[in-house]
């Protein structure tokens, strides 16, 4: 049986929210953002478009850079409730476990290493992720939450994980995943082969805009610059659709809401958990 709980909506204090600005007007403003953001890439941008256009490797360690010390800023303090409603799931479902034993969990994705501080007491955390240069800021990152034993890192994409074994994991975590993997089936796919029978698949994702919403337009103008300079990053994936599609026991998924207009291009999110 798939469950899909009401939408909720989490605004966060802003002096220029989605509230204060009219959504029309914001989508044509982000339209126009849109239109000059392309004529930079192509005019005093064109090099560093080229070159994160032609190198996989270049776009990679860009991304890992500007994310950390450019976006990060600015994003992370802002997602930290969404991130915190996902984690509080997590919590949720393992209440009244027997914590004397170590719960083995796998975030995919994990950057900079942006959850840690939201994590439960006595965790096995292995992690996954695709981008390599992201792991000397995780590592840094690991020395500030003690609580976890960081039991190995594998760089290896989502899609296959092989080094992960079959039916060894009592969660399995991602945040802000599925915009950026190749393959958000195969993904998925693996998702249920590495967690135990029972095993939760805990989830963050921004999607697209509803359709005949000015938003999709605006997701769908930016989304070719938005896919060179944040790493394969494409605004206007249906993830919902492919999870309710993969075959999980259980699926609750909360749509989410974000208000801050800095979230415009990614405001319509979900977050919930899936059964194996």
């Amino acid at each position: 049986m798939v469950k899909e709980r009401l939408n909720i909506s989490v605004i966060h204090s802003s002096s220029l929210s989605l509230q204060t600005i009219p959504s029309t007007m914001l989508s044509f403003i982000m339209l126009l953002v849109g239109l000059v953001w392309w004529l930079c890439c192509f005019t005093f941008g064109l090099p560093l478009t080229l070159a994160l256009f032609l190198s996989r490797t270049i776009r990679s360690s860009f991304f890992s850079w500007q994310f950390v010390n450019v976006v990060g800023p600015i994003f992370q303090p802002l997602s930290q409730p969404a991130r915190r409603r996902a984690f509080q799931i997590l919590k949720e479902i393992v209440k009244g476990r027997d914590t004397t034993v170590p719960l083995e969990i796998m975030e995919i994705g994990i950057g900079e290493g942006a959850n840690l501080q939201h994590y439960p007491e006595n965790v096995n955390l292995t992690v996954l992720d695709v981008n390599k240069y992201f792991e000397q800021y995780y590592e840094e990152n690991t020395k500030k939450f003690s609580h976890i034993n960081y039991k190995r890192t594998v760089i290896q994409p989502a899609e296959n994980m092989s080094e992960i074994e079959d039916n060894s994991l009592d969660v399995v975590v991602t945040t802000y995943l599925h915009c950026s993997c190749s393959d958000s089936n195969a993904v998925l796919k693996e998702v249920k082969r590495v967690l135990k029978p029972g095993g939760k698949y805990v989830f963050l994702e921004h999607v697209k805009y509803p359709n005949g919403e000015l938003g999709l337009l605006v997701q769908r103008l930016m989304k070719p610059m938005w896919y060179i300079f944040f790493n394969g990053c494409t605004l206007d994936r249906d993830t919902a659709s492919k999870l309710r599609k993969a075959g999980f026991s259980d699926l609750i998924c909360e749509k989410y809401l974000e208000m801050n207009w800095v979230f415009f291009c990614i405001r319509h999110q979900i977050v919930g958990v899936a059964s194996k």
